[in-house]
This record gives structure tokens, C-alpha cells and sequence, in this order.
């Protein structure tokens, strides 16, 4: 295995930041904190770029406070990660939009379904809201490249134009910008333990804080990309490449509806996060 280069890594993220204009004069960009690795690493990369480079836009971190069973711990961590990084911190509690999340996991649907639904949802509303023109998130290569799979698995192809680094906006819907689409999940860790910056290293998932049965396939999915790259070599960056190669050559995605019900942003009739809403109150 090779050893971990951090000023490598480094210029691999400047370089993604750079090449696909994830950073640009006059932004003001939002980034979503969990207290894990991946969105505090977003962060850092993205406060640091701004600074080395001198680029005049603001960034803003939030956290959306999913419950009371999130330990205050979460909450203090985010809140060293933007210390750190001499970003404002705001604080959301999911409550206060109608969510309860531990009625919903007690529904018959999937936890993991609802709760990117919710994420989704909200860290788009709460931005734009906010005067946001951008939303940062720590999504990294391994995931984009299970989502990739999984999508054509399930024959999800509109999916896939939004797998890039940068994914312009439309309509209600913020432009997303993806720093790590080029990192990995263990080097993440690897690059926030190197330089001591602080993370929630346990499992921080509604799922085991909730007691629920967790759907290990998506952990089988990580180690089967991990099995492949011990073999064959950059393995990640060259199918993370063919994968914006598909995303471009795909028919362009049409601007979203509005939700009937609340007005934001959705590719159906009725957005699934009131249909959730909806859901949870008739199971009351």
C-alpha cells in the first residue's frame, strides 16, 4: 500500500478546485457539517484554497441537527472545525421544518432512503435561503463511484449527469461543487490526522444511534472499489474521469418542477420530502 503523501493530496484537491472552477470571485459558498472527516475536510480545503490564493467569496458553514439521540459532542466538534478554519457556524434544527426523526425510522421505508431525502432537501433550502450561490459537500470519490454503480444497477441513468465536480445549478436548485470528487474516504482521514484537525471518528450514523439494522451491502460496495485498486493502479481517478466523460455526453438534465406543496425543487409532482412529511403524520 503507498504511503500517504499529505502535500500530494493536497495539490490534487487545489488542482479539482481549480480545474472545474469549484471557486470563483464574488461566491458565497455554503458547506454542509456533519462532524465527520469528509465535510470537515471540504471545509479546510476550501478555506484554505480561498486564502493561498487570495479569491475574494465568502464561505458559511451550517449543521442540521437531526435530534436530540445526536450526541452534544457533534455539536462541539463542528463547532472546533470552524474555530479552526475562522469560518461563521450556524446551527438547524431538523424540528423546527416538521421532521422527527425518530418517527421516521420507524417506518416501513428505508432509513438511509428518508435520510438523504431530508439532507438533500434542507441543506438546498437552508443555502438558498441564505443568499448562497454555491453549496459545498463532502461527498468523495468512492462514493460518486458506488453511486455510479448502483444507478446502473437500477437503470437510474438521468443520475449520472450529476455526477461531476461541479454541477450547475437550475431553477430553485443550487449549483453543487464537490472538492473531494478526486480523494477517497481513508485519505480524508489520513489528511485530518496528519495535520491533528478534529472529526467525530466513531459511527455518528442515525442507524446505529437508533438502533436500527444497518444495510451492510454499502459497506461490501467500498471494499470491493478498495479490492480493485490494490490491483489495478489509479483505478479511481480514471473511472472517476470516464465518469464525468458519461455525465457530459448524457442528454442535459431539464430544469425542475416546484413541489405543488412547498414550492421547492423536485423532479416529480409533489418533492419527496413532503411526501415523507406526509408519511410520518399518517403513521401518528
Amino acid at each position: 500500500m503507498n504511503e500517504f503523501n499529505l502535500e500530494t493530496y493536497k495539490k490534487r484537491i487545489f488542482k479539482t478546485i481549480s480545474k472545474y472552477k469549484l471557486v470563483e470571485p464574488k461566491d458565497k459558498i455554503f458547506i454542509g457539517l456533519s462532524g465527520g472527516k469528509d465535510s470537515g475536510c471540504a471545509l479546510f480545503f476550501i478555506s484554505q484554497y480561498l486564502k493561498t490564493y487570495k479569491v475574494d467569496a465568502e464561505i458559511f458553514a451550517f449543521h442540521i441537527k437531526l435530534g436530540d439521540f445526536i450526541p452534544e459532542k457533534v455539536i462541539e466538534t463542528v463547532k472546533k472545525q470552524t474555530e479552526i478554519c475562522e469560518i461563521e457556524l450556524k446551527i438547524y434544527d431538523i424540528k423546527n421544518y416538521g421532521i422527527d426523526y425518530e418517527k421516521i425510522s420507524k417506518l416501513t421505508r428505508p432509513l438511509c432512503s428518508s435520510c438523504g431525502t431530508i439532507k438533500r432537501y434542507l441543506m438546498n433550502k437552508i443555502s438558498r435561503e441564505e443568499g448562497a450561490t454555491k453549496l459545498c459537500t463532502g461527498h468523495h470519490g468512492d462514493d460518486f463511484i458506488v453511486f455510479f454503480m448502483k444507478n446502473i444497477i437500477g437503470k437510474n441513468i438521468d443520475w449520472i449527469t450529476k455526477f461531476t465536480p461541479y454541477l450547475e445549478g437550475k431553477g430553485k436548485q443550487l449549483t453543487r461543487i464537490r472538492p473531494l470528487f478526486f480523494g477517497s474516504g481513508e485519505e480524508n482521514k489520513n489528511f485530518l490526522n496528519s495535520i491533528g484537525f478534529p472529526y467525530i471518528s466513531e459511527d455518528i450514523c442515525p442507524h446505529s444511534l437508533l438502533k436500527q439494522k444497518f444495510d451492510k451491502r454499502r459497506e461490501k460496495w467500498y471494499r470491493v472499489i478498495n479490492q480493485i485498486s490494490e490491483w489495478q493502479p489509479n483505478f479511481k481517478i480514471y473511472f472517476l474521469e470516464g465518469i464525468i466523460e458519461i455525465a457530459k455526453n448524457l442528454k442535459e438534465q431539464k430544469e425542475p418542477f416546484e413541489c405543488e406543496v412547498c414550492g421547492e425543487p423536485t423532479n416529480k409532482r409533489i418533492c419527496g420530502f413532503c411526501k415523507l412529511i406526509k408519511t410520518q403524520k399518517d403513521a401518528q
